[in-house]
């Protein structure tokens, strides 16, 4: 039974990646002054590594916080963070519903953290 949570998690973690990664910084300057998006296509791709490498580092400071709270022992929770902005989504399962709060009240102390959004479920008792 528990691998089924587990492949639960993996694919809540692959849909909620992309999402993260999807957003990007909006370009409200360049769109009010009128300059086109292929100046932003032509980004070198090693931006692109620094940004998902800041996200990744971000993340893992998070969910290192979360490892080290009391409470929380026993819950697969992965962490989701943008680094540019500071937004952390948590996933996965708990066994009691105090948990989320536990974890969300301990990412949102990690210092660069400006929201944390919870999507974690209770798992069923059986």
């Amino acid at each position: 039974m528990r691998t089924t949570y587990k492949a639960a998690l993996w694919a809540i973690a692959g849909c909620l990646s992309t999402f993260v990664l999807a957003q990007g910084p909006t370009s409200a300057p360049a769109a009010q002054s009128g300059a086109t998006v292929t100046g932003q296509a032509s980004q070198p791709d090693s931006s692109k590594k620094a940004d998902r490498a800041a996200n990744r580092s971000f993340a893992k400071k998070v969910h290192q916080a979360l490892n080290k709270t009391k409470g929380l022992a026993g819950t697969d929770i992965a962490v989701f963070a943008n680094a540019q902005t500071g937004e952390v989504i948590l996933s996965g399962f708990i066994d009691t519903p105090d948990q989320e709060h536990i974890a969300t009240d301990a990412a949102s102390k990690v210092q660069g953290v400006t929201s944390v959004s919870s999507k974690i479920v209770q798992r069923p008792q059986l």
